[in-house]
């Protein structure tokens, strides 16, 4: 690997500098006012790989496109397909932060920016990956980059485009690239991703907004009935209080929850990442444990009334909330969904409506899956550390659709983000050595993958 480590450190500037070039394109995918930008990032994306050496083209998926790269390294190669993303969050709210969020600024040893971390930056270090090897030499493994333009949306129409051309993505094993280090010392070598059920809550008490002093007492009001709903879903003691919610979960091995308490996890370290957040949860597991391997349900937003500067005495019509249940093996989304609905109607709430607005189910691969050693082996050797083996990703992906779905043995290698990387928040950031060291990480993988 010394020739590809060599180019890659030759080439650094420019490597960084096709980062920044693609930070720039604020490729919002959920905001229609950004479709362009996403495309023009298909291009920019296309067009690097094209300059790398690869065979490149835009796909349409009938929402935002797929970007495809290709090098075929002849009969009896292994072929290896390897994901990520190149659309992004909303930079919201833009007064917190410190520069620019489009625009890629160092500060000290960190990039900051919108899709620095997720995932802009694994879109530029797989082609650089690539192009080190095949100029130096030479790519020993056939490989596929599948990058994809709808991951922030619930990549939409992935699973469609990944089953109209099973046969062109056929690989030997995949690999997600777009995971978390367990620490920023330690990266981690995932197995699986949490599923979701993305569902809103609504709740209407009248056709039109009423007059407080003249309704107000006397008429249902649409904000306490929420408020009441959003209670109903949890014990005092942070367990889910939706009946069956847990009844499909399945359990995780004693020697691994051990082996997970000597790691000494940072929790302390983590809560200063969630903003000094109280840790909550279910009771019984740990931290990691929580995020891992057990599912949980949370309220992501609220409205309802008057939320404008000084007052106005209104009863509200209605009352919303947005609330995402994350999953784990073996829950499925539209189980789930009847469940809440259930819950509803059995505390009384039977005309309130609760629609599945998304769903992506649990994935997980079997943690002795061959590909995985060739993974920790490259992570040792880049990062002089053997990484921490975790069966779930905190976050949803759609390792389901190339995994569980489709049979390709897929897992989530070394990422080069961690807890403090604001992913989703104002002045997300990556460190400038993981960066760097992600190129390397996946040179080697890709040499070594062949072997």
């Amino acid at each position: 690997m010394a020739a590809p480590d060599s180019y890659i450190a030759e080439h650094l500037s420019s490597f960084l500098d096709d980062f920044a070039e693609l930070i720039a394109i604020p490729s919002i995918s959920t905001d229609p006012g950004h479709t362009e930008d996403v495309r023009k990032a298909a291009g920019w994306v296309r067009q690097r790989m094209e300059q790398a050496g690869l065979s490149a083209s835009v796909e349409e998926t009938g929402g935002h496109p797929v970007v495809l790269g290709r090098h075929d390294a002849g009969p009896g190669a292994p072929t290896l397909l390897v994901y990520a993303h190149y659309d992004v969050q909303p930079a919201d709210p833009l007064g917190e932060w410190r520069s620019p969020p489009f625009e890629l600024t160092r500060e000290g040893e960190n990039f900051v920016a919108r899709g620095a971390a997720d995932d802009k930056a694994q879109v530029i270090l797989q082609i650089g990956a690539a192009e080190a090897a095949l100029r130096t030499t030479g790519l020993p493994v056939s490989l596929t980059l599948l990058f994809e333009g709808e991951e922030e949306v619930g990549s939409t129409h992935l699973p469609a485009y990944v089953a109209a051309h099973r046969k062109e993505l056929r690989a030997d094993h995949a690999v997600i690239a777009d995971s978390m280090m367990f620490s920023p010392t330690r990266p981690s070598l995932i197995f699986g991703t949490r599923g979701m059920a993305y569902v809103e809550i609504a709740v209407r008490t009248a056709t039109h907004d009423l007059h407080s002093g003249q309704y107000g007492g006397a008429v249902s009001n649409p904000a306490h009935v929420l408020a009441r709903i959003i209670a109903s879903f949890h014990h005092p003691d942070g367990r889910v209080a939706i009946e069956g919610f847990y009844d499909d979960v399945l359990e995780t091995p004693a020697d691994l929850r051990a082996g997970w308490a000597a790691l000494g996890y940072d929790e302390a370290a983590f809560q200063r990442s969630a903003g000094g957040a109280a840790l909550r949860g279910e009771p019984g597991y740990s931290t990691p444990e929580r995020l891992w391997i057990r599912p949980c349900l949370d309220v992501n937003g609220i409205v309802g009334g008057y939320t404008g500067p000084g007052k106005k005495t209104v009863l509200p019509a209605s009352a919303k909330a947005k609330v995402s249940c994350r999953l784990v093996p073996d829950q499925d989304p539209a189980d789930v969904a009847r469940l809440l609905r259930r819950h509803l109607d059995d505390h009384g709430f039977k005309d309130v409506k609760a629609d599945l607005l998304g769903a992506e189910k649990p994935a997980r691969t079997p943690l002795d899956a061959p590909f995985a050693r060739v993974c920790a082996d490259a992570a040792k050797a880049v990062w002089n550390v053997t990484p921490v083996v975790t069966p779930m990703m905190a976050g949803s992906g759609p390792m389901h659709v190339l995994g569980a779905k489709f049979g390709i043995p897929t897992v989530m290698p070394a990422g080069i983000g961690y807890a403090g990387c604001n992913v989703h928040a104002p002045n997300e950031n990556v460190r400038v050595d993981d960066y760097i060291a992600g190129i390397k990480y996946f040179a080697t993988i890709f040499a070594d993958f062949a072997h």
